[in-house]
């Protein structure tokens, strides 16, 4: 007897959330989005990140390294799947844009690379950081990173400020969710990790014009962390949606928008199947 396998491609989603999130951050709206789907979501957590938060403060490795990790994991998880979809939120979706792009182009990565979804993805954040911190980012990403772990009581003096929760979103139910979620960490954070949100970010807009996937950017037009590309900020195999009140978060709580844009996330991702 033979069997022959009709409808959707074997699918799998991986996500990676933003700085000071974790790995089941954002997981109702996540779960909502693909759910009847019939395709896989599998969250990634930043290293320094979640419960290793209490201690590593959101530090992270170089931006390379993390994205060679991510690649890994997705070769590990991916299975035998015929394609993957990478997503990513803010300095998460920098980092996925450069995986998709690097898996795309491994010829030994088996999975076609489907698609890359960027959700308020940091690729302008040089607007957040003091133009002596761009300038040396380079020089201060091992400085701030020895003394960390060497010098604690110094690594004080090169962080970036605490959480402002009022710029992620509008919604003051998101807002207190956000605050009242253990593993978000809300204090300063090493300004080695600045540095590689900041060196991630002008990676991943210059491979997002030439990336053979396809692509669809989620993002608000108030966004002050991460500022919004404009529909002629790349080329036009990428697809933008832009909306409008949601700050740095447009994929939770009830509004009309997000309910807009978790649909276009999840046309996207049907359209792949």
């Amino acid at each position: 007897m033979k069997a022959f396998e009709i409808g959707a491609k074997e699918t799998v989603v991986f996500y990676l959330h933003g700085l000071r999130g974790h790995g089941y951050s954002q997981k109702a709206a996540l779960e909502h989005m693909v759910k009847s789907l019939g395709v896989r979501l599998l969250s990634l957590e930043l290293p320094g990140h979640g419960e290793d938060s209490f201690d590593e403060h959101c530090m992270v490795p170089e931006y390379r390294q993390i994205v060679s990790m991510i690649c890994d994991e997705v070769v590990r998880r991916a299975g035998d799947s015929e394609q993957v979809i990478l997503m990513g939120y803010s300095f998460g979706g920098a980092l996925m844009a450069l995986a998709a792009d690097k898996l795309d182009r491994d010829i030994k990565f088996l999975p076609q690379v489907a698609g890359y979804i960027g959700l308020s993805t940091a690729f302008d954040v040089g607007h957040n950081v003091p133009r002596w911190q761009l300038f040396l980012a380079g020089a201060i990403a091992p400085l701030s990173r020895f003394l960390f772990r060497h010098a604690p009581r110094w690594s004080s003096y090169v962080t970036i400020r605490e959480m402002n929760v009022a710029l992620l979103s509008a919604d003051p139910v998101v807002q207190q969710s956000i605050l009242d979620d253990e593993l978000v960490y809300s204090g300063r954070i090493p300004l080695n990790t600045s540095a590689q949100v900041y060196k991630s970010s002008l990676a991943a807009r210059k491979v997002l014009d030439t990336m053979a996937a396809p692509v669809l950017l989620i993002h608000s037009k108030d966004d002050e962390i991460a500022l919004a590309p404009t529909l002629e900020t790349f080329n036009p195999h990428v697809e933008v949606k832009l909306f409008n009140g949601l700050r740095h978060n447009c994929i939770d709580g009830l509004s009309r928008e997000v309910v807009r844009s978790r649909r276009a996330i999840t046309q996207f991702i049907v359209d792949k199947l």
